[in-house]
């Protein structure tokens, strides 16, 4: 811009603008092109508003490039074409909604391309229509509903820009439920979307269904340029959480195949964590816990016999089965049936031996700190809940404190050998062990008494648990007196600023403790990382919520 102030000589676009004789080609080659159109350059938002040169940029997009066509059809000109008209234009856009034939042309790509889609047109066509959703909503969805745009999407799913498309036609809807709407819920969508779960489809079908049913309760893969779904009741919702809903979601998960188990029990944890938040509706919750209940032997069965699977070996030797995403998200649909209180879930939980499934892969994988914790939650979750007889399973079926008895006897003879550090679970079985012993003297529960009461458990306390615990208060109390007061820090402070701590490349773990054990550093879940099961130190795993805080003062008798 700073050639119209006079601080410069006129750009190569500008001159060619002011040319009588230019094609469409040789200003999409002009490097500052696209920062033009965003700075709204008068002269050439009105060359690409004229029809001729609309229709040319559509046709970048969505039409395959000749045969013989170099690098500039195949790659820069859609690339260039689906930029400007991303730009906010609406002279362009005033162009393209006066034209039925300019219209049609662009949005009757999905029904005239192959399947599967090319992605990089795909991709172009997907971003510029989700533009004009959001800068042109009315004209838009008249357009999406006059072409069934959205059942071309459902057929196209496959492919991820027609998921992603579909999901910003979704939260717009979601957005705009003053609207008339009704054409799009008599598709039903989620009907046809529990179809793509059939055992019988392509696995990236299945993945990219589970995506979409997973996005209407949940609301973050809905967010799209900053706006979410709204928070009010959903009809996309409400038709998840119906029994036949629930009921479709088990059969295709449960008898199907490997990948329909996973994707399937992917859309299940999802609905099962819904139910246990705020925006819960009873009804809902009672469809879900029902049908779960009704499988609950066949859950357990996905934990017992997992799927086939390649053996992993990592540093700690070989896993032969690796523990699986579909074993993890049947504990989470288990953490959520806790969390929810119903005895009747519960009772069915203890009949088909849940408590005892889920403790033998907790001591099989002891390098997996995620399955650790989430496990830890589960057995707590059980402890501190009213059924009474979950509880006596979890301590005879289970053989609890046995474990954790043998547990320790087998992690002394571990350490035994040079450069090896405790076993993965140590940090989660001493919370366990302490929440078993804070419950039982807050209950003062004869039956649990039987247990904590055997003198082999009672020599675990004095030789194992309680020095370990006073350890980590002597531990917590030093670090508090070594800890400046806030006058004594800001004068210090004050006089020098020190540098950034620099991180030890070789002390990842320390690093890695400030973030959840089920998180990467940018956020994402990592509920399998079946290669990085062995990287564990001894300071990772006390449990999420770190032994020095909830132990401090707790001595167990």
């Amino acid at each position: 811009m700073f050639w119209r102030l006079g601080f410069a000589q006129t750009s190569p676009l500008e001159q060619l603008l002011e040319s009588d004789d230019f094609t469409l080609e040789q200003v999409l080659e002009e490097g500052d092109v696209i920062q033009e159109c965003k700075q709204l350059n008068q002269k050439l938002v009105d060359y690409l508003a004229t029809p001729e040169q609309l229709q040319q940029l559509l046709q970048y997009i969505v039409n395959e490039p000749p045969e013989g066509g170099g690098d500039k059809e195949k790659f820069i000109y859609p690339y260039k074409a689906s930029e400007v008209l991303s730009s906010d234009l609406n002279a362009v856009y005033d162009t393209l909604f006066a034209s039925d034939e300019v219209v049609s042309k662009f949005f009757t790509f999905l029904s005239t391309a192959e399947s599967p889609l090319n992605p990089i047109r795909a991709g172009y066509f997907t971003k510029v229509v989700s533009t004009l959703l959001s800068r042109r909503p009315d004209e838009t969805f008249a357009v999406i509903k006059s072409k069934s745009l959205v059942p071309q999407l459902l057929l196209h799913i496959s492919t991820y820009s027609a998921l992603e498309l579909l999901l910003k036609v979704v939260s717009e809807v979601e957005e705009l439920q003053e609207a008339d709407f009704d054409w799009l819920y008599d598709i039903d969508l989620v009907s046809v979307l529990l179809g793509k779960l059939d055992k019988s489809l392509d696995s990236e079908v299945q993945a990219n269904a589970s995506v979409a049913l997973v996005g209407f309760v949940s609301p973050s893969p809905m967010q799209w340029e900053g706006s979410a779904i709204s928070s009010m009741p959903s009809r996309f919702v409400t038709d998840l959480m119906k029994p036949e809903s629930v009921s479709t979601i088990l059969h295709h998960t449960l008898s199907g195949t490997s990948s329909s188990l996973e994707h399937g029990l992917t859309v299940l944890a999802a609905l099962v964590k819904h139910c246990t938040g705020e925006a819960r509706i009873a009804s809902e919750v009672e469809a879900v816990v029902g049908e779960v209940r009704n499988r609950m032997g066949d859950l357990v069965n996905v934990l017992r016999n997992p799927p086939p699977m390649d053996s992993v070996v990592n540093q700690a030797g070989p896993l032969d089965p690796p523990l699986g995403s579909s074993r993890i998200k049947v504990l989470e649909v288990f953490e959520g049936m806790l969390k929810l209180r119903n005895k009747e879930c519960e009772d069915k939980m203890q009949e088909a031996g849940a408590m005892t499934a889920v403790l033998d892969l907790f001591f099989q994988y002891s390098w997996h700190s995620f399955l650790h914790n989430l496990v830890q939650r589960l057995v707590e979750d059980v402890i501190e809940g009213e059924n009474e007889d979950l509880k006596r399973s979890l301590f005879t079926d289970g053989e609890l404190l046995d474990r954790i008895i043998s547990a320790h006897a087998r992690n002394d003879e571990w350490v035994q050998e040079p450069k090896r550090s405790r076993l993965g679970y140590m940090g989660q079985l001493r919370n366990i062990a302490n929440t078993i012993m804070q419950r039982s003297k807050e209950e003062e529960s004869a039956w649990m008494s039987e247990f904590t009461g055997q003198p082999a458990w009672a020599h675990f306390l004095e030789s194992e648990l309680n020095p370990t615990n006073e350890r980590y208060e002597r531990l917590q109390v030093g670090s508090e007196h070594n800890r400046p007061n806030s006058h004594q820090q800001a004068e210090e402070e004050d006089e020098y600023t020190s540098p950034p701590p620099t991180i030890n490349p070789y002390d990842h773990m320390n690093f890695r403790s400030n973030f959840d054990d089920g998180d990467d550093l940018f956020g994402f879940k990592d509920h399998d990382d079946e290669y990085g099961d062995d990287r564990e130190d001894e300071d990772d795993d006390e449990g999420e919520g770190g032994l020095l805080g909830s132990l401090r003062g707790l001595k167990v008798e």
